[in-house]
C-alpha cells in the first residue's frame, strides 16, 4: 500500500527554473567585480587629475578612500552603472516577462510590511552579540567614511548603502544566482552556498582589518536571512527591503555613534 509523502518545507519546494543558468549568474558576479575595479580606478584618476593634480598619488588615494563624499558618490555611480547594464543585458537574454523571471512579484507567506520589523530585530540581535563579545559595533574600515559632521558625506554614503547598493546586490545574489543554483542543486544547499559567496564578496569591504573574519561571519548570517527570505516568499522584494532596512539601520547607527554620542 503506497505511503503518503510528507509535505515539503517552504525552502524545499521547487520553483520553475529561471531562463538563465549558473554560468550566466557567475558571469554577472564576475562582471560586478570587474566593473567595480575598473570604474573605481577611472573615477579616482578623474578625481586626482581634476581636483588634486599636483599632489602625490599615495596622499590623494588615502584622502579619497577615507572620504564619505568621494566613496559614497563614486560607488553610487558604479552601482547604478552595473544595475542599468545588467538590466539591459537581462532584457536581451530573457525571452518573456523580466519581472516574473526575477521574481519581482508579490511575496507569499510573509507580508511585506513585516520585513522591516524582522530586519530591525536582526540588526539589534547582531549588535547585541557584537557588544557581548567586546568588539566595536562599527567596522574599522567604515569609521573614516562616517566620522566627521559632514551631511554631504552622509548623504552620499546613504545613497550607496540604502538606495543603490541593496537592489544591485540582491539582483546579483538572490535574483540571478540563487534560482540558478536552486534549480540545479536544490533550495536548501543553495541558501547556504549563496550566503557564503555573498559573505566572501564582503572581503572587499572589510579586508585588511583585524576583525575581518568576524564581519565576514556576520555577513554570512545576514546572507542566510536574505536568501532564506527569498526562498520562503518566492519574491525578490522582501530581501531587497530587508537589505535596505538593515543598511539604513547600520548607516544611522554609524553616524550617531561616531559623531553624536557623548
Amino acid at each position: 500500500m503506497p505511503t503518503r509523502s510528507s509535505p515539503r518545507s517552504p525552502t524545499e519546494e521547487l520553483e520553475p527554473a529561471p531562463p538563465w543558468g549558473i554560468g550566466f549568474a557567475v558571469s554577472a558576479l564576475a562582471y560586478f567585480l570587474m566593473a567595480q575595479f575598473m570604474l573605481g580606478v577611472l573615477l579616482f584618476l578623474i578625481y586626482w587629475v581634476l581636483l588634486e593634480p599636483n599632489q602625490p598619488f599615495e596622499a590623494v588615494f588615502q584622502r579619497a578612500s577615507s572620504s564619505g563624499r568621494f566613496m559614497g558618490l563614486a560607488n553610487t555611480l558604479i552601482y547604478l552603472f552595473i544595475l542599468l547594464t545588467l538590466g539591459a543585458g537581462l532584457r536581451l537574454w530573457v525571452r518573456g516577462p523580466l519581472r516574473q523571471a526575477l521574481r519581482l512579484v508579490p511575496p507569499i507567506r510573509i507580508p511585506l510590511w513585516a520585513v522591516p520589523v524582522l530586519a530591525l530585530g536582526l540588526g539589534i540581535a547582531l549588535d547585541a552579540v557584537t557588544m557581548a563579545l567586546g568588539r566595536p559595533v562599527i567596522p574599522e574600515t567604515l569609521v573614516p567614511l562616517f566620522r566627521g559632521r559632514d551631511p554631504l558625506g552622509w548623504a552620499a554614503m546613504g545613497m550607496l548603502t540604502v538606495l543603490v547598493g541593496p537592489p544591485t546586490e540582491e539582483l546579483l545574489f538572490r535574483g540571478l544566482l540563487y534560482p540558478a543554483l536552486a534549480a540545479r542543486v536544490g533550495p536548501m544547499f543553495s541558501i547556504y552556498l549563496v550566503s557564503l559567496i555573498f559573505a566572501l564578496f564582503h572581503l572587499f569591504t572589510y579586508g585588511g582589518t583585524a576583525d575581518q573574519w568576524f564581519w565576514i561571519a556576520q555577513s554570512f548570517l545576514v546572507g542566510l536571512a536574505l536568501t532564506g527570505l527569498r526562498a520562503r516568499t518566492r519574491s525578490l522584494w522582501p530581501p531587497i527591503l530587508m537589505h535596505m532596512t538593515l543598511n539604513l539601520y547600520a548607516t544611522l547607527e554609524a553616524i550617531f555613534l561616531l559623531n553624536f554620542r557623548a
